[in-house]
Order: C-alpha cells, then structure tokens, then sequence
C-alpha cells in the first residue's frame, strides 16, 4: 500500500464524511441515537423473535446485502450482536490484527482463509469485512472486493448515524474496541493519538486525536461501553490463541501460507422466524468498569485502493 494509496480521500467520504463532521449540507447536526437512552430498548428488541428489529433477521438483510436495510436497522443489528457468545472484544481485536499482517505481508490467500473462518462467528466486524475486500482486490477478484466493501461501508454509515462523534455524549457506536482506528482513516483522515475517558453518564469511550491532510488537529470520541463491559465479564486477560498449522496455499505472486493464522468455531444457526413490530422497553444504565488502555489497531484500508 503506497503512501498515496493510504491517504487519498475515499470517494463515498465525500458524501457520508460531510454528515458527520459538520459540513455545510448538514445544519441541523442532529444525531439520532442516543447511547444512554436508547441502547438498552434496542437490544431488547434485537431478542423478540416478533419484532421488526430481530436480530437473525437483520443479519440476513445484511449478508444478502439488501439495499432497503437502513441505517437504524444495521446500527441496531450491531447492538444485537454485543451479547453474542463469540463476541470476546479484546480477544477479537488480536484476531483482526493477524488477519491485517496476513495482507500486509502480502498472504492475501491465508487472509481469506481466515477472514473467512473469523467472518461465521464474528460478520459485523468492520476491519476484516475491509481486509477481506482488500484481498480480493489484490487477488484480482473485484466484484467479491466490491460486495465486502459495500458491507463495511453499512458499518460505516451506521457509525456515522450513531451520532456526531464529536463530544462525549455524542460519540460514534463502535462495536469493537479500536473500531475507531479503522474508521478515522476511511473519512480521509489519520491517527495521530489514542486515550480513553467517560462520558457524563460514565460510559467508556475510545479517544481520537484525528488530523487532517492539512494538520488540523480534532477529536473523536467512539463509545464502547458495551464492549468493555463484555470483556471484564466474560474474558480471560491470560487466555491466548491457539496456533494452526496448515497445509501451504500456492498461487503466483502469492507468498506461502504462514504457520501463526487462527482458527475460530463454526457459528450455531437458528431458524428464521417472521417479525410483526413490538414496542420499546426503557433502559436502564449499564455498570461502570474501570478504565483501561486500549492497544491500537495495526493498519486500515480505505475504499479508495478498491478503485485504483
């Protein structure tokens, strides 16, 4: 990935970046999720079978890549997917990483195995639907590139509807830990520094010092509390990925397979069942964790080198 490449403005940034960072063609910079209120009504609608926003639903609109899935309904599929028995946010985020070095060093074969695999049980995450569509492309495969990407870019939008990003309380819904790592770079913009903080209702948030091409300096905010949440319940600090060997891919400019790819458990299917609409339920506030120090995401694409 040539330095050109990696920060060339996104095409579609020019269309969706404006709607969250406070252009012109958007006055009324009105979000319409808010995390506190309305994260807990929807998640529980994700779980009734009968309703609108269930879950296994959503999930099938998403894959099939069906155009009329609106931006609500894929940020409240995310939600859906936080109490998921696969969902290990730190674990997942070492996962995605490998799968980004895979590409990076150029095993864009042993990166769609894996992606693959990881993709059954985790097919919401943003940085491995980019990276699959990134080896595609390299691999020559556009319209697969092309279909991967556009689920990314679903994410993306509904990150953006979310809300502003642009304090606290208006943070963008990320679904994984360092979400926000692959996001800035996919609105034109670059990391320059990461921290964690609160907002006033003492939600877990992932800090972005973003800068542009021109060095102007902002920051975005990116709430995980749900993900944090998650990882002090459910996760083992000390547990590590097991390494696969496997049988070496060949292909003409393709480097061999490596021996440190991971192997993720085939996912359970339940039936689909119809949905008519059922009402929200309040919500009440999460637990508070204690703060901790994200480790950065590794690398990012951008659809941009899908259109080279």
């Amino acid at each position: 990935m040539t330095f050109l490449m990696k920060w060339l403005l996104p095409l579609f940034c020019l269309a969706i970046g404006s709607q969250a960072f406070g252009q012109p063609n958007d006055p009324s910079q009105i979000a319409p999720f808010d995390y506190h209120r309305d994260f807990k009504p929807i998640f529980d609608r994700t779980k009734n079978r009968y309703d609108t926003l269930y879950y296994l639903k959503l999930l099938t609109r998403f894959q099939n890549n069906d155009s009329s899935l609106t931006r609500a309904e894929t940020l409240a599929l995310l939600i859906g997917y936080t109490d998921n028995q696969y969902f290990k946010p730190y674990a997942d985020m070492m996962t995605e990483k490998e799968i980004v070095k895979l590409n990076d060093d150029g095993y864009y074969l042993d990166a769609l195995d894996e992606s693959k695999k990881y993709l059954q049980t985790h097919p919401l995450s943003l940085s491995t639907l980019k990276e699959r569509s990134y080896a595609y492309y390299k691999l020559k495969k556009r319209d697969s590139a092309r279909y991967f990407m556009s689920l990314a870019d679903k994410i993306m939008e509904a990150m953006i509807y979310s809300g502003k990003g642009k304090s606290p309380e208006t943070a963008f819904f990320s679904l994984g830990l360092a979400d926000g790592d692959y996001f800035i770079p996919n609105v034109g913009l670059s990391v320059s520094g990461r921290k964690t903080g609160k907002d006033k209702w003492r939600n877990f948030l992932y800090i972005i010092d973003a800068v542009s091409l021109e060095d102007v300096h902002n920051t975005y905010f990116f709430n995980i509390q749900h993900a944090k949440l998650k990882m002090d319940n459910e996760e083992d600090p000390d547990a590590e990925a097991t390494p696969v060997q496997k049988v070496p891919r060949k292909q003409r400019g393709v480097p061999p397979v490596k021996p440190d790819t991971i192997s993720v458990p085939a996912p359970v299917i339940t039936p689909d069942i119809p949905q008519p609409p059922a009402d929200s339920i309040p919500s009440a506030p999460a637990p508070i964790p204690e703060p901790a120090m994200i480790p950065a995401a590794d690398s990012s694409r951008t659809k941009q080198e899908l259109q080279q």
